[in-house]
């Protein structure tokens, strides 16, 4: 059967963090509040042209990405500030009306990130209680009706595009007002990596689709050879290609059972096309206690057959899925291995139920010999509850369908860590606040994020039997187990189990990021321009 055809994306009108991603080291979130109409009509009319777009972004991207191939590390002076906004149920009622807000295609987006979702998450509080109530920003009775993200390689650009967005006099007297506001920056000491010293953002899905017909240019760089009529699965080892209507509504999405194109649902308004749901969720990490966690038990598995030898890194990596450089455990079983972790052919390629074959790559694309994947002949290596499992189980069928189901699972994550970096955590906690501020986009929380938090990181049994997900999971006595393989071969598998939790929920909401048409002619009210009269043939 012949590849099908990929569809022309409208990158000039999808807002530029969805599929291409800011991926800078400083970022601003601002929750707003809409207190009159107008006066938000006119601050969204002044600022709808700094919207950032899929077409700039992924532009910029593919440069620093050339540049960096050429140089052998990250470019100088290379630099480039973007803004993104997305808007709450309630945002949406204020500036439309309620009618409308209650009829976007998410049901989860409608009800809000409020206590029944936080419940429903398993968002830790005391029985009958709401979880959201000691949140800094959202929860029940509090969501923000406007979010603003807005991005920098450099942070005195990034306060002096804050100065240009965000509400002044000029937009009105009751323009919307910021209700909370909070930096995100890379780790200096460990750029790239969160809190708890994991590489971060390795694995995400490539996206389909095209940026241009001439010359044919996809969105996602395809470096593997197709197949003998030209369908192509992976962009790269271990990236696989998913429909864009996955992420961005309007377009074909991917079809559960076979990875087919399914065309797009029919939208019951049609300025909903090229936006997409946007979930944030402050995290907070108690590195301290994750680290007491890891040293305890890995000195407790010592003790036997099965994992003797083993260290705190060790089972840090056992249980994420991946050493710390972001080496997965699966082709580096005994130690880290930064160079495996820095090459984007070789970091991702890996499968969990057979030994891995060697990619076949594109012409002038070259990978480096690490040693394979041997998941088939000495597997499990990788635990079947690790994060990065957890989160995809990749080519296995999973508890709720095929293989493919998971490509269907799939969500954007554009998370930036917060917080300074806890310097010695085995020296306990220093009181103060660190984590995550995760984002991901998607066309269906209900499907897509809650499904991957509710379904598969707080079950025991999904995808993949074997525990819980001990990083992001989340039970209502907070105790969470978790099998592991023996690290040593012929020996059986050991258990730990969790005393708490160690990332913790302390903000957050549900949200649309509008097409940037809509977001000017719609949301602000623009009035398009009228169309220039067509000359007519002499």
């Amino acid at each position: 059967m012949a590849a099908a055809e990929e569809p022309l994306l409208d990158a000039g009108d999808i807002q530029g963090n969805i599929l291409a991603g800011f991926n800078k080291d400083h970022q601003l979130l601002v929750a707003l509040n809409i207190r009159d109409v107008e006066d938000a009509r006119r601050w969204l009319a002044r600022i709808a042209p700094h919207v950032s777009t899929m077409a700039e972004v992924a532009q910029f991207n593919a440069l620093f990405r050339m540049q960096k191939k050429r140089l052998g590390h990250d470019p100088t002076g290379l630099v480039a500030s973007w803004m993104n906004i997305a808007f709450s149920r309630g945002g949406i009622a204020k500036l439309i009306s309620d009618e409308v807000a209650s009829g976007f295609p998410d049901p989860s987006f409608v009800a809000g990130l409020e206590k029944d979702r936080a419940v429903f998450l398993g968002d830790p509080a005391p029985p009958g209680s709401d979880p959201t109530s000691n949140w800094v920003v959202g929860g029940t009775g509090r969501a923000p009706d406007v979010f603003v993200i807005l991005a920098s390689d450099d942070p005195a650009q990034l306060e002096q595009l804050s100065k240009a967005i965000l509400p002044r006099a000029e937009d009105g007297p009751r323009a919307p007002e910021p209700v909370w506001s909070e930096r995100g920056d890379t780790i200096e000491s460990m750029p790239g990596h969160e809190h708890f010293g994991f590489k971060d953002g390795i694995s995400q899905p490539g996206v389909r689709g095209l940026v241009s017909k001439r010359p044919k240019t996809f969105l996602t760089p395809r470096l593997l050879k197709p197949g003998p009529q030209d369908e192509v699965e992976f962009a790269k080892p271990g990236q696989p290609l998913v429909w864009p209507g996955n992420f961005v509504l309007g377009y074909p999405s991917t079809n559960r059972n076979d990875g087919t194109p399914v065309p797009p649902a029919p939208l019951p308004q049609p300025w909903l096309r090229n936006g997409s749901f946007l979930v944030f969720r402050r995290l907070n990490q108690n590195v301290a206690g994750f680290s007491a966690f890891l040293t305890a038990q890995a000195a407790d598995l010592a003790k036997t057959d099965s994992f003797r030898g083993i260290t705190p890194e060790h089972l840090g990596a056992l249980v994420v899925g991946r050493w710390p450089s972001g080496a997965p455990v699966s082709r580096s079983p005994r130690g880290d291995d930064p160079a495996l972790a820095a090459d984007n052919l070789a970091n991702n390629d890996f499968l969990l139920g057979q030994d891995t074959p060697p990619p076949s790559f594109a012409a002038g694309v070259k990978g480096r010999p690490f040693p394979p994947a041997l998941e088939g002949t000495n597997g499990p290596v990788c635990p079947r509850a690790a994060h990065i499992v957890k989160v995809n189980p990749r080519e296995l069928a999973s508890n709720v369908g095929p293989d493919f189901d998971t490509l269907t699972r799939r969500i954007l994550r554009r998370g930036t860590p917060f917080g300074p970096r806890l310097d010695n955590p085995m020296s306990g906690d220093d009181g103060k606040e660190r984590g995550l501020h995760f984002l991901c986009y998607q066309a269906s929380i209900e499907e897509q994020f809650e499904f991957l938090q509710q379904n598969w990181a707080n079950s025991k049994g999904g995808p993949l039997a074997g525990g819980h997900d001990v990083i992001i999971g989340q039970t209502g006595d907070q105790k969470r187990t978790m099998e592991l393989p023996a690290i040593h071969a012929g020996q059986q598998p050991g258990n730990i189990t969790t005393p708490t939790q160690w990332v913790t929920p302390t903000g957050g909401g549900y949200f649309f990021a509008p097409s940037i048409s809509a977001i000017k002619h719609v949301l602000a009210g623009v009035k398009p321009a009228p169309a220039p009269p067509r000359k007519r043939r002499s």
